[in-house]
């Protein structure tokens, strides 16, 4: 990683040049197509191939004549998922793009996070507005993991702020192109599919501007090394395609399992616990891993991947123990299972997640290891909670006893 790093750093093109080429780029939003030059522009990085960029101004082509409405519409309900991504992800890059333009201290980055919020904008309008008059409900919610990237960039500043943003925008529009990318020529309508095509370019454009700007700033990505550009990013994304995947079967299978383990405990402590706070945390803890391991079902399936539709020894131990615990015990050794269990995911996330072959396995980590470190803090916090509470009631025990004696 360090040559290619070292590589990609001399091949930069020079900050003036970049923050000029930033400059002449004006919001795709406020271009006519007599104005569109510079949405056309081409960011030349040494060794790759130009790429052009569709105006997202150009209005998407409609169903054609011969499409009923009823038929439109159940084609677009049929792509109801990729329209939800999209909408919350052109969210996520609206929200962080306002937040670096008062955040940021490199003038090229403030330039690339105005360009994010004109052109999502108008991106995010485009998809709204098929679903809405389709009838269509998309909501853009944001998940867990994007309220707390959100959240942790609103906190920082300056240097630090440049290359925290600029390394989330390169992720970000990784996963972009590979979901417009798989997801794309798939959608059942064929509004849908021409937005994605439509968009696809625009996307690829903002990831080379990310990644210019983000080895600029001296931004690193989970790999841990410098952002690479042009034909070394091709190269390397090339290396983390399917054959990445399948490198990382191991890593699938043993997170399947345990995602499905997490759902079963949680169904358990809903349906046996007595903790009203422990039975809302079992709820979110379910809701998040039936989410998520939803996601890496589809990773297995699309690269076709085997995975288990049973758990392991180990895993179906941990549901048994709490299956037999008494109804006085089942929130604590829920709570106890969960710490165990969670507390293992982290490093193993944090180890070999990022240290996996392929950019999808890296990229889903790096989105749910924040949700997973969230209920691990608050997995600790109940139990601390359950242990002052018991605490407290040996204390009432024991006064109890000494009442009874000092009566005798």
């Amino acid at each position: 990683m360090g040559t290619i790093a070292e590589t990609s750093m001399r091949r930069l093109i020079p900050f003036a040049a970049l923050t000029a080429a930033l400059a002449m780029a004006p919001a795709l939003s406020a271009q006519t197509p007599q104005q569109d030059s510079a949405a056309h522009r081409t960011w030349n990085v040494p060794g790759t191939t130009p790429t052009t960029t569709t105006n997202p101004t150009t209005p998407p082509t409609t169903t054609t004549p011969t499409t009923s409405t009823s038929q439109a519409r159940a084609q677009i309900v049929a792509d109801t998922s990729f329209i939800r991504e999209v909408r919350t992800d052109n969210q996520v890059e609206i929200r962080l793009g306002n937040v670096a333009e008062k955040r940021a201290s490199n003038s090229a980055v403030k330039q690339f996070a105005q360009r994010m919020v004109s052109d999502h904008t108008t991106l995010n309008n485009q998809w709204s507005s098929v679903a809405t008059r389709n009838g269509v409900n998309a909501p853009a919610n944001l998940d867990a993991a994007q309220q707390q990237l959100v959240s942790r960039l609103s906190s920082l500043s300056g240097t630090e702020f440049d290359r925290e943003y600029m390394s989330s925008m390169v992720r970000a529009h990784q996963e972009a192109v590979a979901t417009f990318q798989r997801l794309g020529p798939s959608a059942q309508s064929p509004e849908v599919r021409q937005l994605a095509s439509s968009g696809l370019p625009i996307l690829q454009q903002h990831l080379t501007m990310a990644e210019q700007v983000a080895n600029q700033v001296g931004a690193t990505v989970a790999t841990g090394g410098k952002v690479p550009t042009g034909a070394v990013a091709n190269k390397n994304n090339e290396k983390t395609g399917a054959t990445g995947v399948k490198a990382d079967q191991d890593f699938v299978a043993e997170v399947v399992q345990g995602h499905e383990m997490e759902v079963q405990l949680a169904q358990i402590e809903q349906q046996k616990g007595k903790d009203s706070k422990v039975k809302q945390f079992a709820g979110n803890m379910q809701n998040d891993f039936k989410d998520y391991g939803d996601r890496w079902h589809n990773i297995a399936s699309n690269n076709s991947l085997t995975v288990p539709n049973h758990l392991g020894h180990l895993h179906q131990d941990k549901v048994d123990r709490l299956k037999s615990a008494s109804s006085n015990q089942v929130d604590r050794v829920y709570l106890d299972i969960v710490r165990e269990t969670v507390g293992s995911m982290v490093p193993y996330y944090q180890k070999e997640g990022h240290e996996a072959k392929s950019s999808q396995v890296r990229n889903l980590v790096d989105k749910e290891l924040p949700v997973i470190q969230q209920h691990l803090n608050r997995a600790d916090e109940l139990g601390r909670q359950s242990t002052a509470t018991a605490d407290k009631d040996k204390d009432k025990d024991k006064d109890k006893d000494k009442d009874k004696n000092k009566t005798k």
